[in-house]
């Protein structure tokens, strides 16, 4: 399986020559990462300028906005009711959780992340890798049918249980790299309903039904 991996990660990589690395502070990718949950990046960054606009900056008084205030900023992302509340109870501690997060290997990462409120263990990794470069794995939506697509999971694990084995096989510059070139393959190739198989530099790895 490794061999497999790492010939996937080499051809995307040669599709993907220039690595993703997005411009946030740890606080902003956490508001981002909360807000792009079911959503586009694009609602997501809109919502971000909106709660910086409306807090002067200070993203640490997103807690302290009235209801009505976060709620319209944040609304074109959907999910908002849960999504303000995630946003309340993360922000609310955050300059301790940021703190910890610092000091904590990822797999307690995790747990503190996780404990709050609508934060997943996806949502904490991206959290985890994006925010603070500790070694993690998400799988979002594209990643699971790219993998799912190519045969990469063993049958019966659970998307944790690869993350897990992902994270333990292989460098956090690694997994960084090769989550987000699936992602970028998932939106630009392997649609989940109209993949264009035939333009895919993977098709000779890929299981997927639908190729020709």
């Amino acid at each position: 399986m490794r061999e497999r991996i790492e010939r996937v990660y080499s051809e995307l990589l040669k599709l993907y020559p220039t690595p993703h690395a997005p411009n946030r502070t740890p606080l902003e990718q956490a508001v981002f990462t909360v807000l792009s949950q079911n959503t586009t990046d694009r609602n997501a960054k809109k919502c971000l300028e909106n709660l910086k606009k409306i807090t002067g900056g200070d993203l640490l008084k997103i807690p302290f906005l009235s209801e009505e205030e976060l709620i319209s900023a944040i609304r074109p992302c959907g999910m908002f009711n849960q999504k303000g509340r995630a946003l309340r109870e993360l922000l609310k501690r955050w300059p301790e959780v940021e703190e910890r997060l610092r000091e904590l290997p990822p797999e307690e990462g995790i747990k503190l992340l996780t404990s709050f409120p609508f934060i997943g263990s996806k949502t904490a990794r991206v959290i985890l890798t994006f925010g603070f470069n500790k070694n993690t794995f998400p799988i979002d939506t594209h990643c699971k049918r790219v993998l799912k697509r190519l045969g990469l999971i063993p049958e019966g694990w659970s998307f944790d249980q690869f993350s897990e084995y992902m994270e333990r096989s292989f460098s956090g510059e690694f997994n960084r790299v090769f989550h987000y070139n699936l992602i970028r393959l998932g939106r630009e190739l392997c649609g989940a309903r109209k993949p264009r198989c035939g333009e895919c530099p993977l098709k000779s790895l890929c299981s997927n039904p639908s190729q020709p």
